[in-house]
C-alpha cells in the first residue's frame, strides 16, 4: 500500500505509515517505520513536542498581555530567559500552565488587563476557594509565573511571594494485610511479577521503573542501580526472590526479542522493536497494579511503613530506600507516634 504509487525507490513519509496503521490492529506501523528507517527509505516527520504545543496553545487563548506574559514564563522555564535558569521537563511546563490557566482566565474576565495589577488578595482568594486537594497544585505554578516575570523585569513586584497556603501533614497508613496476600499470584507473566517485586519489596517509585537500565543490573552482586536525575544514584540490594524474577525476566526478554538493542531493563513489544530505544510506557506498568487492585504508591508506602515499624532510625530508611530526610522522618513519626515530643511539656 505504501509503495503502490511511487514505487520502492522514493522515500515513504512517516505520516503515511501511521495513517495506514490505524486501519486495523493487524497493521504494525512501528515496525514498518523502523524497517524503512534502517534502509534509508523513511521521510521523517518534523519532531514536535506535544506538551509544549499544548502549553503554547493555552497561552494563545488568553487575551493580550496575559498571553505575552505566559509565553515569557514558558521561555524562562525552557532556559531561554535573560538569566540562566534550570530547564524543566516539557510535561511539567504543560502541567504548570494548565493549572494556572483557570486563575489567569478569571483575572482577565474580572477586568484586569495586565498582571502588574494583580495583588496578593487576588491570588489568595481564588486559591482558597478551591478544594483542598487542588490548592497545592495551583499555588506553585502561580509563584513560578510571577517569579519568572520579575526576573525578566516585566513586573516590579512579586505578589505571590508572600502567599502561603497551609497544608496538613498526612502521615502514611499501612494497607490491610489481606490486600497484600498473594499479589504475585494475581499475575502470570514474569515481567509483571518482577515489577511488583521491585515496588512491594524494594519500594521503588512508579516513575523509577521505566528508566531502569539493563547495564545497571548486577546479578552477580545482587545490585540494581536506580538513576534519579538531580539526586544521587540509589543502589538496591536485591533479595533472593527479586533476583530470581530478574533472571527469569532476562531469559524471557531474550527469548522474545533476541535482537533488540533497547538499553532499558523493562521493555514491551513496542519499545523492544523500536531501534531508538525508548522507555517502556507508564501505561504498561500501571496496568500491572490495576490487575492486582493496589496502586504502586500505596504498595510502596506500605513497604516503607513496614520497615519503619521495625526501626525508628530515619537514616536506615534513607539508605535502604533512597528517601529524602523529611520523608524518612514522616514515616518514623507515623510508625512510632509515642516517640514524638509532647509540645505542651517543657
Amino acid at each position: 500500500m505504501l509503495t503502490a504509487q511511487l514505487g520502492v525507490e522514493a522515500p515513504v513519509r512517516e505520516e503515511d505509515v501511521n495513517v495506514i496503521a490505524t486501519l486495523s490492529g493487524h497493521h504494525n506501523g512501528r515496525r514498518v517505520v523502523c524497517f524503512l528507517r534502517q534502509r534509508g527509505l523513511l521521510q521523517r516527520r518534523p519532531v514536535t513536542n506535544a506538551e509544549l504545543v499544548r502549553a503554547r496553545t493555552l497561552a494563545d487563548s488568553l487575551p493580550g498581555s496575559f498571553a505575552v506574559a505566559v509565553h515569557t514564563w514558558i521561555d524562562v522555564l525552557l532556559g531561554r530567559g535573560s538569566r540562566s535558569n534550570p530547564v524543566l521537563a516539557s510535561g511539567t511546563i504543560y502541567v504548570y500552565v494548565q493549572n494556572a490557566f483557570p486563575i489567569l482566565r478569571t483575572w482577565a474576565a474580572s477586568g484586569a488587563t495586565d498582571l502588574r495589577q494583580i495583588t496578593r488578595k487576588d491570588i489568595e482568594t481564588p486559591i482558597l476557594n478551591l478544594p483542598h486537594f487542588r490548592r497545592h497544585s495551583v499555588h506553585p505554578p502561580l509563584r513560578s509565573l510571577f517569579r519568572a516575570l520579575r526576573r525578566e523585569r516585566k513586573i516590579f513586584r512579586d505578589p505571590a511571594r508572600s502567599v502561603s497556603i497551609p497544608q496538613a501533614v498526612r502521615l502514611p497508613v499501612p494497607l490491610p494485610s489481606e490486600r497484600l496476600k498473594g499479589i504475585l499470584d494475581k499475575v502470570n507473566d514474569v515481567r509483571s511479577q518482577f515489577i511488583l517485586a521491585l515496588v512491594a519489596v524494594h519500594a521503588l517509585a512508579h516513575h523509577d521503573l521505566p528508566s531502569l537500565l539493563l547495564n545497571d543490573l548486577d546479578r552477580a552482586r545482587g545490585h540494581l542501580r536506580v538513576r534519579r536525575p538531580g539526586r544521587l544514584d540509589h543502589i538496591v540490594y536485591l533479595d533472593e526472590l527479586t533476583t530470581e524474577l530478574a533472571t527469569a525476566w532476562l531469559r524471557e526478554r531474550h527469548r522474545r526479542w533476541p535482537r533488540t538493542t533497547n538499553p532499558h531493563l523493562l521493555v514491551s513489544r513496542f519499545s523492544a522493536t523500536d531501534e531508538a530505544g525508548p522507555k517502556i510506557s507508564t501505561e504498561v506498568t500501571k496496568t500491572v497494579f490495576e490487575r492486582v487492585g493496589i496502586s504502586a504508591s500505596r504498595l510502596r508506602q506500605d513497604r516503607i511503613y513496614d520497615e519503619a515499624r521495625h526501626t525508628a532510625d530515619p537514616v536506615h530508611l534513607i539508605r535502604m530506600f533512597g528517601l529524602a530526610t523529611s520523608t524518612a522522618m514522616k514515616y518514623v513519626m507515623a510508625a512510632h507516634p509515642s516517640n514524638q515530643a509532647d509540645p505542651i511539656q517543657p
